[in-house]
């Protein structure tokens, strides 16, 4: 990317950007976002990851404390990020 074209995009950038773009000349840190991690975990991974038994996660399940993905008949998926925020939570 040339000097030319990165300027044009500074000078058209939103305000979110800039504030980013700011963050990082002035030696911020940056606040972190969203969640990013798309993984789905399984009912196993979700209880090691809890350090709980494979029975709590399914409670869990049945009782909507802990969303899921159903991707064939009768699998679920745990998403990565529902645990971290479920984890954060409860810090």
């Amino acid at each position: 990317m040339t000097t030319e074209t990165r300027i044009q995009k500074l000078l058209a950038a939103d305000s979110d950007t800039l504030a980013r773009v700011d963050a990082v000349l002035e030696g911020r840190p940056e606040t972190p976002g969203p969640p990013t991690d798309h993984r789905l975990l399984t009912l196993t991974q979700t209880a090691a990851a809890l350090n709980v038994s494979r029975m709590t996660v399914f409670r869990m399940l049945r009782d909507r404390r802990l969303p899921y993905v159903e991707t064939r008949a009768g699998r679920r998926r745990i998403p990565a990020a529902a645990l971290s925020a479920l984890t954060a939570i409860n810090a």
